[in-house]
């Protein structure tokens, strides 16, 4: 049973949607979660047509294309269903959509609406904002000044060229080309992986980042008025007054050492003052030995006895510790000066050589669409023209998730709306402006989301259309139809605390009803668990394994929500009022980040037996299945990496135990390679493995990386080896990874080295769409944007923000450019920066609690976990509990110890309704038909077209192995030889062939040396003569793999092969075969039948995929050198009893 809404809904729930979807006003719409927005949204639109807007005047803008997919099914279903459904519902559905009876006209036009929205050139404009962007600028090209023929980098494309642009900026600074000076200072001062994050931060903010680098001779200017320092070098100067300025001399030193003496490895004060150079002091070791980690002066630097027999020694280091505590200041403050130059210089040089890039390529970014257009827009010279042209078109404005629409892309529809409420736009027709979102919802600040701007805009759109006198309202709606009214009640009691309510923008208090029919609903909070530290010595090396392995706090949640999942659906419990036991479709399991306990998590529902569909975000290259398909790669190019071939043989390609490969990897022979050991192992396993790697490495050097992996996959079953170790998702890290294999195909000189060294090379990521997956889902709270599921898990709710962001970069469109990763590489003076950004962080965090807690629908789980120091203080956990505590009840082991806290009180009677309804009467048994009978379809190979397949012979057919006075094998041999020479030769100099051929041979035929030259020499003339060079021309293909399904007598089969040859010509298509018969027939009435079917599935397979070109059919016979033309009748006639398709 799924949700039940109230019957007949609430006048206050029709009256709001019917007022938000009025055609004829503006409406601010801010929805509660739940409260069914995009519905309000599909009946503006719906609404807008029947009032005979025409679908080209209406621009709908999406946050995603999901979204705009989402709504384009909506819409289409529903005109689609007005043009056929009966008068008597359409009348009923027009009249509920509108609030009033329809007129005649109006029944007319709901018929007719879905055959214009087809006939609209483009179809309804539902689209995300980066779409309409960069339709309006191919539309203007020259007025935007982008070349006209640009195209969008993809995300993973422009972080590529990013990336490439950074290390060629770095690489030149350290060279002591352009830059150096500013890469210096940044090598100076910080490792490689804070310059690494901290540029990708600072590219990361490209909208304040664009304002920085328009002018950042002024932005040096403002950083170094706001710190009050003046121009030139900064840090040196410090640097030499602490050293040259320090006070106590030589004498004073042995004075001190003469009452207390130092310790070598000691901390105290007198041993670091040991270590002080008086004459030649270094700067480091006085700041470490006088202040503290802070930067404050030591409190206590001699013990009071010492300091009391030499007191003007004494006081003589305490002034140098208020010195140096000054000019540690002063010092941090030149460091941030100075790091902050040159991180600006060098994110500038970066950024400019990423524009010159997409420059040379007619290439824009997502952030480039939303700045052109914008300027376009309010172009002095072009914008007026721009808007009239533009107004000419659109009167109509819907934008979907305004609270997660950023301020410049908020500005692009300031200024295609400016008209709707000023000048003549008022005047001419009606013009409306709809806007739906949530400031609640709020969670994408790092795509430069602001939920004030779209709190403040709303204000300001209203107070400009009613100045106009332009109808406009502002409008709330609260009702969930999402959400039992138990689980809205604890959000409420949740954001009624002061600072959580301050953090989600509400001018009056939280505040939810449901529109759900069903009663109940329930909050259970789990004590979060705690790490524990494990029971060793430290000084004892441990000579056995432990009883009893201590397991971290992530792997015990994870299990203890595994455990729960599967005990729900064991036992058969009834999901709340819905009367139907829990299933693993029902549960979603939420996280702030992907953490080690969202592994764990994963991991734990596997190891259960509970359906995942896995991580909704998967990193391709650095997958552990990814891994392993690259240590394949790695160890056959290269047998002697003992390493790689360890964890490959451990990896589930060949699952061999660690109780064997130990046995084969020790004792060996010094310098022996593990390759080697492998054939002297008395596993059988190990032999099994080595023959295969021996084999898969024979064929490497004659197959592309896609082509090997593929087989390497599929063929040899390796990815049914992986699914079982990991589970579903390996699916779409394999499909990702030979997606790249593929690529790289199209690169100068494919190789599986280069395609390897490019994988390394590479961040690729996959972002799965989970919300209509099955099973568990797991994903973080901003993946789960959107989606719903009767069961919520907040499975990290006691973990909060800090230390998780750590801003380095602090940017005002001033412009203003600060680096400081840490509070103490602040100063006083830009403080307000770091606690500003640490504020705004926080509130956010606070709202991702909303949209964590608002995703369930009938119960809500909280649980977490704790470092062995960590609190509650600040996190969701404790939130949640100081809100419900005093009305929910606890729940104690047989120990006393609480297990559980239950809202509402199981003593009210509400949880019990919503958690365990009585179970519903047995429905009638469900009677299906009877399965048809099974008739398995069989794999024929063209090879062998009337015979059952022969794996062990694919290449050689009956006749091949009956006329061939050759030892069969050794035939079959000869011929897949000559086949890889016709294939592979073309792509080297015809000067090298010999050379190429020896080698090729050698490792193809390596017992058969005789026929090494006889090869050779045949395929070398066969590419080089004049009536056979057509066929290995730039239009033809080798190796072209087929598969389709058919019949053979009636019978399903499905057809599997080969073509040797494809060559397609404008008009004809010639399939070829090549036979290697040492006696082939003169004529085509010779040629064996089989040879004929086989040519003839070729030729049907041909005709299919080029439909209107003639097919021929052709042997070439390499013993001859010729080439027989089969004649089409004949070809017909031996495949009469096959059809395709």
């Amino acid at each position: 049973m799924t949700r039940r809404y109230l019957k007949p809904l609430p006048e206050r729930i029709i009256a709001s949607q019917r007022r938000a979807s009025d055609p004829t006003q503006s409406v601010w719409v801010t929805a509660n979660a739940g409260s069914g927005k995009t519905h309000v949204l599909t009946e503006r639109v719906l609404r807008l047509l029947l009032s005979e807007v025409k679908p080209e005047q209406i621009l709908c803008l999406t946050y995603t294309k999901a979204a705009a997919a989402e709504m384009r099914g909506r819409i289409g279903g529903n005109l689609a269903r007005w043009a056929v459904v009966e008068d008597s519902e359409l009348r009923r559905t027009l009249g509920d959509l509108t609030g009033a009876p329809p007129s005649a006209a109006m029944l007319s036009s709901a018929r007719t609406l879905f055959a214009r929205a087809l006939e609209t050139p483009g179809g309804l404009r539902i689209q995300t904002i980066h779409a309409f962007c960069e339709a309006v600028l191919h539309r203007f090209p020259q007025e935007a000044g982008v070349p006209f023929d640009f195209t969008v980098l993809e995300e993973h494309e422009r972080d590529g060229m990013l990336r490439e642009a950074r290390e060629a900026v770095l690489a030149t600074g350290l060279r002591g080309g352009a830059h150096a000076g500013a890469v210096a200072t940044l090598f100076d001062m910080l490792s490689d992986f804070q310059i690494e994050t901290a540029i990708v931060e600072a590219l990361g903010q490209q909208r304040v980042l664009r304002h920085v680098l328009a002018d950042p001779v002024r932005a040096r200017r403002n950083l170094r008025h706001l710190l009050q320092v003046g121009p030139g070098p900064l840090r040196e100067a410090v640097l030499t007054e602490i050293a040259e300025g320090y006070g106590p001399s030589a004498a004073d030193h042995r004075a001190v050492f003469e009452l207390a003496a130092p310790g070598p490895d000691g901390d105290e004060f007198v041993d670091r003052l040991a270590r002080i150079d008086p004459e030649r002091p270094d700067c480091d070791l006085l700041l470490a030995a006088y202040l503290t980690q802070t930067g404050t002066a030591r409190k206590i630097l001699l013990k009071k006895p010492v300091a009391l027999l030499i007191p003007d020694v004494a006081q003589r280091l305490l002034d140098e510790a208020a010195r140096l505590e000054r000019l540690r200041l002063e010092l941090t403050r030149a460091e941030l000066v100075e790091r902050s130059e040159a991180m600006l210089d060098i994110v500038g040089a970066i950024a400019a050589s990423y524009d010159a890039r997409k420059r040379t390529r007619s290439l824009l970014d997502f952030d480039d669409l939303i700045e052109r257009l914008d300027a376009l827009l309010r172009n002095p010279r072009h914008g007026d023209w721009v808007r009239y042209k533009l107004d000419s078109g659109i009167d109509h404005i819907l934008v979907d998730e305004g609270q997660d629409t950023n301020p410049q892309q908020w500005a692009v529809v300031e200024a295609l709306v400016d008209e709707f409420f000023a000048g003549q736009g008022v005047a001419r027709r009606t013009r409306t402006l709809f806007a739906v979102g949530d400031q609640k919802q709020s969670i994408f600040s790092f795509q430069g989301a602001d939920p004030r701007v779209f709190v403040d805009l709303g204000r300001k759109t209203y107070f400009s259309a009613r100045s106009a006198r332009v109808e406009f309202e502002a409008l709330p709606l609260r009702d969930s139809f999402r959400t039992l009214p138990e689980v809205l009640a604890a959000v409420d009691r949740v954001f009624a605390r002061p600072d959580l309510h301050e953090a989600v923008l509400e001018e009056v208090a939280v505040e939810h009803q449901t529109a759900r029919a069903e009663t109940g609903g329930r909050v259970t909070l789990w004590p979060p668990l705690r790490d524990v530290a494990d029971e060793a010595d430290p000084d004892a090396w441990p000579t056995t394994p432990p009883q009893q392995q201590t397991q971290g706090a992530a792997r015990r949640v994870a299990e203890r929500i595994a455990r729960e999942i599967k005990g729900w659906i064991d036992a058969g419990r009834h999901l709340g009022p819905r009367g139907r036991p829990v299933t693993a479709d029902d549960v979603l399991i939420l996280v702030q980040v992907r953490s080690v306990l969202f592994h764990e998590i994963i991991r734990a529902l596997v190891q259960a037996g509970l359906p995942t569909p896995g991580a909704d975000r998967l990193a391709v290259t650095t997958h552990i299945g990814a891994l392993d398909l690259m240590a394949l790669g790695d160890v056959l190019s290269n047998p002697a990496d003992d390493l790689q071939l360890a964890a490959l043989l451990r990896s589930p390609l060949f699952d061999i135990s660690e109780d064997e490969l130990a046995a084969v990897a020790q004792p060996r022979a010094a310098r022996e390679w593990l390759w080697h050991a492998l054939k002297r192992s008395s596993s059988a396993a190990v032999r099994a493995a080595q023959q295969t790697l021996h084999e898969w490495r024979r064929r490497l050097d004659f197959e592309r990386p896609f082509e090997f992996y593929s087989d390497v996959l599929y063929r040899e079953g390796g990815l049914r080896k992986l699914r079982a170790r990991f589970g579903a998702e390996i699916d779409d890290v394999v499909a990702q990874f030979l997606d790249l294999a593929l690529a790289h195909e199209q690169a100068p000189q494919p190789s599986l080295l280069g395609f390897l060294a490019e994988l390394r090379s590479r961040e690729v990521t996959i972002k799965r769409e989970l919300g209509e997956a099955g099973g568990v889902r797991v994903m973080t709270v901003h993946g789960a944007k959107g989606l719903e599921a009767p069961i919520v898990i907040l499975a990290d709710a006691a973990s909060t923000e800090e230390g998780r962001d750590r801003r380095a970069i602090f940017m005002r469109e001033a412009p203003l450019f600060i680096h400081a990763s840490s509070k103490e590489a602040h100063v006083g003076e830009t403080l307000q920066l770091r606690d500003e950004a640490l504020a705004a962080q926080r509130m956010e965090y606070w709202r991702k609690l909303y949209v964590a807690m608002t995703r369930a629908e009938d119960e809500l789980y909280v649980t977490g976990t704790l470092t062995r120091q960590g609190k509650l203080e600040g996190t969701w956990y404790e939130a949640v509990e100081q809100a419900l505590r005093p009305v929910a009840e606890s729940v104690h082991d047989g120990e006393g110890a609480e297990t559980a806290l239950v809202y509402p009180r199981l003593a009210d009677g509400t949880a019990d309704a919503g958690a365990a309804p009585a179970v519903p009467a047995a429905p009638a048994p469900l009677r299906l038909p009877e399965l048809p009978t099974h008739r398995p379809r069989r794999i024929v190979r063209p090879s062998t077209a009337f015979a059952e397949a022969d794996a062990a012979h694919a290449l050689a057919t009956p006749a091949e192995r009956l006329g061939d006075p050759r030892d069969p094998e050794a035939a079959r041999q000869e011929g897949i030889a000559l086949h890889a020479l016709l294939q592979h030769l073309l792509k080297v100099p015809e000067a090298d062939w010999p050379t190429v051929s020896a080698k090729a041979l050698a490792v193809l035929l390596p017992g058969r040396p005789k026929a090494h030259a006889e090869l050779a020499r045949r395929a070398c003339s066969i590419l080089t003569r004049l009536d056979l060079v057509h066929l290995f021309g730039p239009n033809s293909r080798a190796e072209l793999p087929i598969l389709a399904r058919g019949t053979r007598h009636g019978v399903p089969v499905t057809i599997a092969g080969r073509i040797d040859r494809l060559v397609v010509e404008p008009d004809r298509v010639l399939v070829v075969d090549f036979k290697s018969d040492a006696a082939p027939p003169a004529t085509p009435a010779g040629v064996p039948e089989a040879y004929l079917a086989q040519l003839g599935l070729y030729a049907l397979f041909a005709g299919q995929l080029f439909p209107g070109r003639a097919v021929d059919a052709a042997i070439l016979w390499t013993s001859l050198e010729s080439l027989m033309i089969l004649p089409p009748g004949r070809l017909r006639q031996a495949v009469s009893g096959f059809t395709i398709g």
